[in-house]
């Protein structure tokens, strides 16, 4: 076994890039399900894999100017493992310190080459307008959002436990002394998704896998836009929320979307009975059957294991625990979905699907696997093929979903930015199903609807005509666009109804800012997106401390404005030493750049006397 600090990197790397044996196009593995077979991977291993494929198409393009000649010279086509020589010279060119760790052949093959690699990278940036043109960033100001898991938990419990994490950390990093209006330390409630709290991206690194919230279960680090699915199943009819039914997670693993349904069940169970689940305190009712019960399916063993594992963490046993009513059960099912019967009898009392099936991920904004196709220079037809193949079976799918004769409601989601693996499903599925013998009846007919509690989201699906939707039809669609602002990867969701479902009528009606407002926390509007922006725009000079009153709202917590003035510091004597040492490494790269230049031009001259 190889020695090299990139050793896990490399192996990684290697099984994702294409062989050999696998070079006509064949299903190619993702770092997502590399990652699921392997368990729990180096954090910095797959921290190193996923910049070393935002980097490969500049790679490829340094190894293959002038015919190829670094790439022979190198000799990549040689070596045993070619993810942990894409990886060394990924350190090498665009790492943080710019050099390799460790020693071995590969490095000795890589640094005989260095100056040649350094003058192509600096060419290649020229050309495409910056070292790292063309690798996206954006996600990386994306806020951390952070869902707070009800059956184990409360809000406010958790926004205790999270301020004083942040006032702690904030304390160490200030030498002692707390600013507890900065913005980095406000948390915030979201405006779309109840017990949804949104914090500063820098908190990513204090809210991790190993944070004790995370760990125990109270609180799931999910996507904004991922909690949309089971919010629009749960709540897209104002009129009669889910409640005493089963519910089918037809696609389930890891199970973030599973817990996130189970919650919000459990929260409306409560609600209907005038009183919230956490506030239910009946003794001696643990061994109570549950009002609500989701199937789980997952087809995958490695994934189903998974999947039990989550659930166990997530969901306690149905009765009383901790002052927190259980009223929904949840049972991971290790079975193909398209293969259910719908007239199971154990599955009688389903009345609603989630269906998040497998998608191209197009609409991950940090999605490695995306770079590792473009380096790949997959041809336009190949993408258009494999998108096809998961479009085809989405459809099934969703018509499967819709085959069930009690279930009077489906949400179809996918995190995918293609209209193939959207609208163009759903308007095959609308077609082909109200169409068929089994939806004669117009009752039973289904039809697609804007759910109540997404109604002020703004983006809505691609109209035009796509997929053979109308206008209408293309409103009630809920769209995220990971770069166009919406602070939340690209995704995709569908909520449709059978016909006679809308004649109900009664129910309630609780938003987030209905659980914004009863813990008292500022909603968030885009608060950290506007400082970000304002901080750009500053000269380094001189830094405004203007207020800004846009996007802000009074709250009884702070009974001021969300977003809080920022304030000018003196350097500090760390930050100066630390700029001191970057002026150095810039020169002495300077140095070694100018020094490779002069050696290139020689050995030029020399080859021209040689050929002469």
């Amino acid at each position: 076994m190889s020695s090299s600090p990139y050793h896990e990197a490399g192996w990684m790397l290697n099984e994702l890039l294409p062989s050999k044996t696998n070079s006509g196009g064949g299903p190619r593995k993702s770092l997502k399900s590399l990652v699921n077979k392997k368990g729990s991977p180096n954090k910095a291993a797959y921290a190193t894999v996923c910049k070393t494929m935002q980097h490969l198409p500049a790679i490829n393009s340094i190894l293959n100017e002038n015919n190829g000649k670094l790439h022979k010279a190198i000799g990549i086509d040689d070596v045993n493992s070619k993810g942990l020589l894409y990886v060394m010279i990924y350190e090498l060119l665009f790492g943080k310190y710019k050099s390799i760790r460790g020693g071995g052949r590969l490095k000795r093959m890589i640094i005989k080459h260095e100056n040649a690699l350094r003058i192509e990278a600096d060419q290649y940036a020229a050309k495409n307008g910056g070292v790292g043109a063309g690798v996206d960033e954006d996600g990386a100001n994306f806020p951390r959002y952070v869902r707070v898991n009800t059956l184990r938990s409360t809000v406010a419990e958790m926004v205790d436990v999270l301020t004083k994490d942040l006032e702690d950390a904030n304390g160490a990093k200030e030498g002692g002394k707390s600013t507890p209006t900065d913005l980095k330390q406000t948390i915030y409630a979201d405006a779309h998704v109840p017990d949804l709290l949104v914090m500063h991206p820098f908190t990513s690194s204090l809210l991790h896998q190993k944070h004790e919230a995370v760990k125990s279960g109270k609180v799931v680090l999910q996507d904004k836009s991922s909690c949309f699915s089971a919010l629009v199943l749960a709540r897209g009819n104002s009129n009669k929320p889910l409640t005493s039914c089963d519910v089918i997670d037809a696609c389930s693993a890891p199970g973030n979307k599973t817990c996130h349904l189970a919650t919000l069940i459990n929260d409306s169970i409560g609600a209907t009975t005038d009183e919230r689940p956490s506030k239910r305190k009946k003794k001696g009712k643990n061994d109570a059957k549950p009002m609500s019960t989701i199937f789980a399916f997952e087809r995958s063993s490695t994934r189903f294991s998974l999947l039990q594992s989550r659930m166990q963490l997530f969901i306690p046993p149905v009765g009383d625990s901790n002052g927190i009513s259980t009223q929904v059960a949840v049972v991971p099912t290790h079975a193909d979905f398209l293969k259910a019967d719908p007239n199971d009898t154990q599955l009688a009392n389903v009345r609603a699907i989630l269906l998040d099936p497998s998608c191209s991920g197009s609409g991950i904004v940090n999605n490695p696997d995306r770079w590792m196709e473009d380096s790949n220079d997959t041809n336009e037809s190949e993408k258009k093929r494999r998108i096809q193949s998961l479009a085809n079976f989405q459809l099934v799918a969703l018509k499967h979903a819709m085959s069930f004769p009690k279930v009077d409601r489906v949400v179809y989601s996918t995190c995918s930015i293609n209209n193939e693996e959207n609208e163009v499903v759903i308007g095959k599925a609308l077609s082909e199903t109200n169409n068929s013998d089994d939806n004669a009846d117009d009752g039973d007919e289904w039809v697609l609807v804007a759910p109540d509690c997404l109604e002020h989201w703004p983006r809505r699906g691609n109209g035009g005509g796509v997929g053979g939707l109308s206008e209408s039809q293309a409103k009630c669609l809920i769209r995220c666009d990971g770069l166009g602002g919406d602070e939340t990867n690209g995704f995709f969701v569908s909520y449709f109804e059978r016909r006679k479902v809308r004649a109900s009528s009664g129910g309630y009606k609780m938003d987030a800012t209905t659980v914004a407002d009863s813990v008292e926390l500022p909603v968030y509007c885009g608060q950290f997106a506007i400082a970000e922006k304002e901080k750009k725009k500053v000269s380094p000079t001189k830094i405004s401390t203007d207020d800004d009153d846009s996007n802000t709202k009074k709250t009884k917590a702070t009974g001021s404005e969300d977003v809080q003035p920022q304030k000018t510091a003196k350097k500090t004597t760390e930050t100066k030493a630390n700029d001191k040492s970057a002026r150095k490494r810039e020169k002495k790269m300077a140095w070694k750049k100018q020094q490779a230049l002069k050696k290139a031009q020689r050995l030029k001259v020399k080859e021209a006397k040689g050929e002469a």
